[in-house]
């Protein structure tokens, strides 16, 4: 189950720079140890930037990733990944087909664009803070 969140929580997160959401995400997805990526019938939403990036975008909450994407891609919903299943098999995944993270797109989806490897360090550091 997702945290709460109000309106002007929400909003106010939206309105932070790529490098601070990508920040707020870490810190989430670590206290919550879930995260959120969008996918329709076909499967898992990958887009593929003009200049053929591949990314898979993720976020700290649903209602983030399903406001966000129904804007963008139409039809896609939010679905949950455990944060373990994130750092054991996707993250692996991607860097081995060269898919980077785009990590908390907004409403304009402007993201931080990770590395797997250095998204995997960020949030293997921030774990290590709770331990």
């Amino acid at each position: 189950m997702p945290y709460w969140m109000n309106p002007r929580q929400y909003e106010s997160v939206l309105a932070l720079s790529s490098a601070d959401r990508s920040s707020h995400f870490v810190g989430k997805v670590a206290d919550w140890q879930q995260l959120w990526g969008v996918k329709n019938e076909e499967g898992w939403l990958v887009p593929i930037t003009p200049d053929d990036l591949e990314y898979f975008p993720v976020w700290p909450h649903p209602e983030y990733a399903q406001t966000i994407v129904d804007e963008h891609f139409p039809g896609h919903h939010a679905v949950e990944i455990s944060l373990d299943e994130f750092l054991s098999h996707w993250l692996p995944t991607f860097e081995g087909d060269g898919v980077k993270v785009a990590v908390f797109p907004n409403k304009e989806w402007v993201f931080w664009v990770m590395e797997p490897k250095d998204l995997e360090q960020c949030l293997r550091d921030e774990l290590a803070l709770y331990e």
